[in-house]
């Protein structure tokens, strides 16, 4: 360690920059990856990583693998950035996209920024517990028409089960109920 030396030069920053850019570009906590038998590789190395040992299992996998495959998928947000990294082998500091004349580039692009397809088939209902219910009109000081959600559809023939579909609430408000005991005997029900 007597000659250790840091070289603050354009290399080092070049260095950082490509770093910096692959640990944000990247979820690499969910990575996948493949390792592939030793006869993958060229046949001259065969001998060498078969006979690859190590305590480790994985490292023992990755030291006898011919080839692998990774799979590192791109975060939201970077997908233009990655995709001209890869045209160019530059890194993209933001702002509007370049364009670089590859036809494929601009498709991908735009492929990534479209919603998903078109819709296939008829919907179908859902139910999906949630503590965000307003159960009693006015009850946590919001008035509402519908207390219980009621998500109108103007196209019934669209869904699978149309008969499922709720267009009015089986909620009465009685305003002469109270949180009390007495004679007469009310309900929010019905």
């Amino acid at each position: 360690m007597d000659n250790f030396q840091v070289y603050l030069n354009e290399n080092l920053d070049r260095y950082t920059a490509l770093a910096k850019f692959m640990e944000q570009a990247f979820e690499w906590e969910i990575m996948d990856y493949t390792f592939y038998p030793y006869y993958w590789a060229n046949r001259k190395s065969w001998q060498e990583f078969y006979i690859s040992e190590s305590m480790d299992p994985l490292f023992r996998s990755f030291l006898q693998a011919g080839m692998a495959r990774i799979i590192v998928t791109v975060k939201p947000g970077f997908e233009a950035a990655v995709q001209f990294f890869l045209e160019t082998g530059l890194i993209w500091n933001g702002g509007s996209v370049p364009v670089i004349g590859d036809p494929m580039y601009m498709s991908i692009v735009d492929e990534m920024r479209q919603p998903t397809g078109e819709p296939q088939g008829k919907y179908w209902i859902t139910r999906i517990p949630t503590t965000l219910t307003i159960l009693q009109d006015k009850s946590t000081g919001l008035p509402v028409n519908q207390p219980l959600p009621i998500f109108p559809e103007n196209a019934p023939e669209n869904c699978e089960n149309p008969s499922e579909l709720e267009f009015e609430t089986s909620f009465r408000l009685d305003e002469d109920a109270q949180l009390q005991h007495g004679e007469k005997d009310t309900s929010t029900l019905g």
